[in-house]
């Protein structure tokens, strides 16, 4: 289809689903180099309005402001959000239905998302939210040059999408250019026949996880297939998501597909809430939410690397106020090359929960697994797996590459990145699966996993 014609179909498509995306995208792409001070003044706004809302139109929020002496009336600067407790996971699993606003608009409905945990959380959105959502996503693609209605290629999967890949649905995704291509499960045969669907549609983008391209970049060499020859069909970039993107990675995917590889950080519940733009700088999206670091341990606020705490100020059904993500970042109000005024975020840690715990007390980050694997030849796959403290499992995928002294390379490395006296078994698999939804988690520690929930860090 067209790229027009597919923009103006998609437009009218979200106008029946009652979302004002485009107009949400027209007014983000004039706000995004407003001065700091106006963006603020719009923050202090939308964050008035959705404590107005929480208290009159939600019992959970009504309650909690009640019993915190808060009223909406005096939320007169930022700071005065901090008057508010923190938010987490499971209050909302246990207060989600006194925290919804059932007649805010239009498409209210439930949605579901597994998390960095894999843990299934529930909540509300509705069609004034996911316009918001839609809008800044469009924009983050748009600052890479990808404009809505040019092809765009999705390549993950959950079983929700790829079950509604009937007749209808494909030819719906034709007439605005989105393409999907299952990367569940990625094996030789059914790359090779993906390659050929992507030089035969040619599209502009690809969008999915980072993990889902390193094993599409490590399997295609392996099998001789030339990524790169989709530049010359029409791809200019590959943007990223749901996972930690390393440098290492990054140049990987890069040099695999011969495109520049973009990153976007986003969390179901909270929003997108940044995408980098052409000069690198991941970007937040300011207008919609309010972003504060704090000590994961003393909850204290900190200028520097913590962990996120993000307030949806764009999301009336279900208002997110405070919420605790886990995730351990670094924000920055520095200057960016391209000019845009909107504040920034690193990813300084990845998940918080993707560690490995050793006796000794040190939090080994998961990623740092990955040279692991690229070292030794002939590993297609890995994950890293620990039940209990002391004790690390190292399940991998081996093609013919992988060398007689294969196992113990891995062990004698591992024992040198985990730095102790940690029991360390290494097993080979036929294949590993990936969680439900979707994506590849590297590492799967119970013991990180419950002592984070405990806010424990000296285990």
């Amino acid at each position: 289809m067209l790229p027009f014609i597919a923009r103006n179909i998609f437009k009218l498509q979200e106008q029946l689903l009652g979302r004002n995306s485009f107009s949400v995208l027209s007014e983000l792409l004039r706000s995004e180099r407003l001065p700091q001070e106006q963006i603020r003044q719009l923050q202090l706004e939308r964050l008035q309005s959705i404590v107005r809302t929480a208290c009159d139109h939600t019992p959970y929020w009504r309650q909690l402001m009640d019993d915190n002496s808060i009223s909406p009336e005096f939320i007169q600067s930022l700071d005065d959000l901090k008057k508010f407790p923190l938010l987490d996971k499971d209050i909302i699993r246990s207060q989600r239905e006194q925290m919804v606003w059932r007649e805010e608009g239009k498409r209210l409905q439930m949605v579901r998302t597994s998390g960095s945990t894999n843990e299934a959380l529930e909540f509300y959105t509705s069609s004034t939210r996911e316009a918001q959502i839609n809008a800044a996503r469009m924009r983050g693609h748009e600052w890479v040059g990808v404009r809505r209605g040019e092809k765009e290629l999705y390549y993950w999967g959950s079983p929700i999408e790829l079950n509604k890949q009937d007749k209808i649905k494909r030819f719906r995704d034709w007439l605005i250019n989105d393409g999907l291509t299952n990367g569940f499960e990625v094996t030789p045969a059914r790359l090779k026949g993906y390659f050929e669907q992507w030089l035969q549609w040619k599209p502009k983008c690809i969008f999915g996880y980072p993990s889902t391209f390193v094993l599409t970049v490590t399997m295609a060499e392996s099998l001789g297939i030339n990524l790169k020859e989709l530049k010359s069909n029409g791809l200019t970039v590959i943007i990223t998501t749901s996972e930690m993107l390393s440098e290492v990675d990054r140049q990987l995917i890069a040099d695999g597909f011969g495109v520049p590889v973009c990153d976007s950080y986003g969390l179901r519940e909270a929003g997108l809430i940044g995408h980098e733009c052409e000069h690198g700088t991941m970007h937040c999206m300011d207008e919609q939410l309010i972003l504060e670091t704090i000590n994961p341990e003393t909850l204290e606020p900190v200028d520097g690397e913590g962990e996120l705490v993000v307030t949806n100020i764009v999301g009336p059904a279900f208002p997110v106020i405070r919420y605790r993500t886990g995730d351990i970042v670094t924000l920055s109000k520095e200057p960016c090359a391209c000019g845009r005024t909107l504040s920034s975020i690193k990813i300084s840690g990845g998940r918080a929960v993707e560690f490995v715990v050793t006796k000794e007390g040190k939090w080994v980050v998961g990623y740092s697994f990955i040279y692991i694997a690229r070292s030794v030849p002939g590993i297609v796959k890995f994950q890293v797996v620990q039940d209990k403290i002391g004790e690390v499992r190292f399940r991998i995928v081996v093609d013919e590459r992988f060398p007689d002294d294969g196992e113990e390379r891995v062990r004698d490395q591992a024992s040198k990145r985990l730095g102790g006296d940690d029991l360390i078994e290494v097993e080979i698999v036929d294949d590993i699966k990936p969680a439900k939804s979707g994506k590849y988690r590297p590492v799967i520690s119970k013991v990180a996993e419950e002592l984070y929930s405990k806010r424990d860090f000296t285990a």
